[in-house]
């Protein structure tokens, strides 16, 4: 299949392909700075979702995935495809492993990850 001119998103492709998101985060400093260390890979804009996010992220050492926040209208699924990080909540730190998972309702508990 020559999918040089098709302009219809991909059906499969290995998730450590696509680039990273080339997008800055908005934050002020000296909040930015602390997104230096997070290489997040946007997935499901690549496959034109638009209901819920899907990224593949990777914590370099000293990094962390978010400022400590929580979703009013989103869920937020975390799968562990590698490393160990730490999943704070503000009253549990939990080490993570690959393999392992953990979920967010919308308006539920503040949370990011560290590495």
């Amino acid at each position: 299949m020559n999918r040089a001119n098709d302009q219809s998103p991909p059906r499969a492709i290995k998730a450590t392909v696509a680039p990273p998101s080339v997008k800055s985060t908005n934050l002020p400093k000296p909040f930015a700075s602390l997104m230096g260390k997070r290489v997040k890979r946007p997935r499901g804009d690549l496959f034109g979702i638009k209901n819920f996010g899907v990224n593949l992220t990777r914590l370099l050492p000293g990094g962390i995935s978010a400022l400590h926040h929580r979703h009013a209208r989103q869920d937020e699924f975390i799968y562990v495809v590698e490393g160990s990080p730490i999943l704070l909540t503000g009253k549990d730190e939990i080490q993570l492993r690959p393999g392992m998972c953990a979920g967010f309702p919308a308006g539920g508990h503040p949370h990011h990850l560290a590495n």
